[in-house]
């Protein structure tokens, strides 16, 4: 068996997440109290008490997710589980890297601040948006996004070979779900603040590539595959420059995933809020097994399917 560790990212976040796994598991508990002093912030009262406001807002939401990722990861160690590589989407990436010690957790929770705060700061509010495509093939959504001819829009996140995510201006994406709903296509607009993984994010992308000069990078412990490509990253000197790319790119995630499977993962975990990345792993693999953590329930779910 071997084991891919998956890591959520922004749009998965819900009030009370990673409750019951703080107060059942010490893992999870020093996780979540590290957070709060490298952040100098309560973030783990933002997760437990926070309203759906507090949460949804940028500031907020990422490095909450990150703290549930990596809570989550930490406990599945504590009970003997380890991952033979990971991945994370989008903020996810970040966990990913944390998790395979490519950058320390002390650093890992400031950067992660700054990159929420400057991808917000990017797009002025209301002037950027993202919509989801379901049930549409990539080609498809590209081709939509061609024909767009007010504003600009780009396939920003190729999330299951049915499903895929569009990004731009307000005016770009609503004309794409006009072509699209147009053609028989479903379309989602999604609740994000600001439209990420487009070339919108290049002002966020130079602000990063700015704070990455003050981190020192490690070569990771074990492989971590990577949005802009797919590909698994060993080597910690192209990993800044993939970070700074991933803000204004598209999440190969299908790539991802399958290159993941070629390479001998047979068992994926998803850990943090939600389940949306077990939902793509099942859209998009066939022969694996697929589990996740974000309460005690599935935690215990997830222990006895593996025999720990």
């Amino acid at each position: 068996m071997k084991i891919g560790i998956l890591f959520s990212g922004q749009g998965a976040q819900y009030p009370g997440m990673m409750k019951d796994l703080y107060d059942a598991e010490p893992a999870a508990k020093e996780l979540f109290d590290k957070a709060d002093v490298t952040l100098g912030r309560k973030i783990s009262k933002v997760c437990f008490e926070g309203t759906e406001e507090d949460l949804n807002l940028t500031h907020n939401t990422q490095p909450c997710m990150l703290a549930g990722d990596l809570a989550a990861a930490q406990v599945l160690k504590s009970h003997g589980i380890n991952a033979t590589a990971v991945a994370g989407f989008s903020l996810g990436e970040y966990a990913a890297l944390a998790y395979a010690g490519a950058v320390s957790m002390d650093a890992v929770f400031p950067l992660v601040q700054i990159r929420a705060d400057v991808m917000q700061e990017a797009v002025a509010p209301g002037d950027g948006a993202m919509a989801a495509f379901v049930g549409a093939t990539a080609e498809q959504v590209e081709e939509i996004c061609s024909k767009v001819t007010m504003g600009y829009v780009v396939a920003a996140n190729y999330n299951s070979p049915v499903q895929t995510v569009v990004s731009g201006s307000a005016v770009g994406v609503d004309e794409a779900c006009e072509l699209a709903e147009a053609a028989g296509l479903r379309c989602i607009k999604l609740a994000v603040s600001a439209p990420f993984h487009c070339a919108l994010m290049e002002p966020a992308a130079k602000r990063l590539e700015e704070e990455f000069k003050k981190i020192s990078f490690q070569n990771p412990s074990i492989p971590v595959y990577m949005n802009v490509d797919g590909k698994p990253v060993m080597d910690s000197v192209i990993v800044p420059e993939l970070l700074i790319k991933q803000v204004m790119s598209p999440v190969c995630w299908v790539q991802t995933l399958e290159n993941m499977q070629a390479d001998g993962i047979d068992t994926f975990i998803e850990c943090g809020a939600g389940k949306t990345l077990s939902g793509l792993v099942k859209k998009t693999l066939k022969g694996v097994k697929v589990l996740r953590v974000e309460n005690m329930k599935t935690l215990q779910n997830t222990l006895e399917e593996l025999q720990f």
